[in-house]
Parts: C-alpha cells; structure tokens; sequence
C-alpha cells in the first residue's frame, strides 16, 4: 500500500507541480577510485528541481531518475558515492535518463506533497508524469544497473 501512495502522491506532485525552485543543476564526476584507467564516464548533470528536470525528460522523451535524500543521511551518502560515482551506472544514466535530485531542505514545497518516511528513495518517472518504479533505502550500483535497464527494456522498449 505505501508504495502506491508514494507513486500516486509524486504523479500527482509531477502533473501539478508549479514550484519555482532554483533550476541549477549539479554536475557530478565519478569517484577516481573506482573509474577504469584512461576511461573517465560521462559528467552526470543533476537537476536540483523537479520542474527543471521533469522538462528536460519531456524534451529528450527519456525517463526521470529522481533521488531523494537528506542531510547527514549516512545511507544517502553512501548511494552518492558507491552508485551514483559507478561508472556503468553514470553511462547508463548519460544514455538514456535525466538525473534529478530533490531535498527537504532545498524542496520543501515540491516533497510536501508526497509522504518519504524512508531516506534515500529513489524513484523512475516516464515523461508523462507517471512513476514506474520506485525503491526506498540504499541501493547498491548493481541493483541501479539492473533496475535502469529493466526501465528501459519494459517502459520504453529500447
């Protein structure tokens, strides 16, 4: 049942979101610790707004990948380096998704609308504004790959 709140509650919030948050966007770099040598992945640009991310994902007709998190979230934290740095995951992002990271802090307005009782959340919407997928604490890259991939081979057939 909650999973259906939260995916009813965030297309309602994308069909209806008239927030004005700052449209900056956050690029992020792989962590060199674990990139190939001589092969950097692809800089991934995150939307810090759900209006700004969500048009983008209508342009390009591609998918939302929208990360929720928290300050002083070790488990957020942990997903921002050890999934969110891979470099199969970044490609995969760069390919075919548009990146939107969204906080209380910075987006109290737009996640008002919808109830996270679990930090990180991590959720997949299509450009229409309908959430398809949607998981709730750390999820390790291998799982992100693995969920990305089973978005875009059953939603977009690509």
């Amino acid at each position: 049942m909650k999973r259906f709140m939260v995916s009813l509650g965030l297309g309602t919030l994308l069909t209806f979101s008239l927030t004005t948050q700052s449209q900056a966007e956050m690029p992020r770099r792989g962590d060199p610790s674990i990139e190939q040598p001589g092969v950097s992945p692809p800089i991934i640009s995150w939307h810090t707004s759900l209006d700004s991310g969500w048009e983008e994902s209508r342009r390009r007709d591609v998918p939302m990948v929208i990360f929720i998190t928290t300050d002083r979230c070790r488990y957020c934290e942990a997903m921002k380096h050890d999934t969110w740095c891979d470099p199969t995951v970044q490609t995969d992002l760069a390919k075919g998704f548009v990146a939107i990271e969204l906080t209380p802090q910075e987006n109290s307005q737009t996640l008002q609308r919808i109830k996270v009782d679990t930090y990180p959340t991590t959720l997949i919407g299509v450009p229409q504004g309908k959430i398809v997928a949607h998981r709730t604490g750390y999820q390790p890259a291998i799982a992100m790959k693995s969920l990305l991939r089973d978005v875009k081979v059953k939603v977009f057939k690509r």
